[in-house]
């Protein structure tokens, strides 16, 4: 499988986790962050396309977007604090995130790029995901992820170690507790 083959599949399966039932629960941190951290990766060794933007009528609609905001909005965790210039040292000014915008918004851009693809516009498809990879995207992704890794580090250990499927008895009985 190529590059673009195997993006494609992880897009599909990104997609389709967001638009599925979310379930309400921790797992689903986990799981965003997987999706995330393969994607982005990715992303890294997509070939830059030249071509138009593609058809407009494969955007997504701000209703929809709205929607898979709501979804996204189960998560246990929404608002977090965020440099507004990460490069600017010391730290300049703070701001609110929100991982539901996060992923509603890579959600947007990937879903614009299937689009495009599934109506046979291949390389449109791939300028989308690249371009946006670089100029909106990535930025949200890699803000998602280190929420998504914060929040992973301060989970109980033993909710970590259950959610690896050890079972209980090794848990109670080690010191990792």
């Amino acid at each position: 499988m190529n590059t673009i083959e195997t993006f494609v599949e992880s897009v599909r399966a990104f997609c389709q986790w967001a638009e599925g039932d979310l379930l309400p629960g921790e797992a689903q941190m986990s799981i965003a962050r997987r999706h995330l951290a393969r994607l982005y990766a990715q992303a890294l060794d997509l070939p830059p396309r030249e071509c138009d933007w593609g058809d407009d009528a494969a955007q997504v609609s701000p209703e929809a977007w709205s929607a898979m905001f709501k979804r996204f909005g189960a998560l246990p965790v929404n608002y977090c604090s965020q440099s507004a210039d990460p490069l600017d040292v010391p730290c300049g000014d703070t701001m609110i995130g929100d991982l539901a915008d996060d992923l509603a918004d890579i959600w947007r851009d990937l879903k614009h790029g299937l689009q495009l693809l599934d109506g046979g516009n291949a390389d449109a498809a791939v300028f989308h995901w690249h371009e946006h990879f670089i100029i909106h995207w990535g930025s949200h992704a890699a803000s998602a992820l280190y929420v998504l890794q914060c929040w992973e580090q301060g989970r109980p250990r033993e909710y970590a170690l259950a959610d690896a499927g050890l079972p209980p008895a090794a848990i109670a009985g080690s010191d990792l507790r």
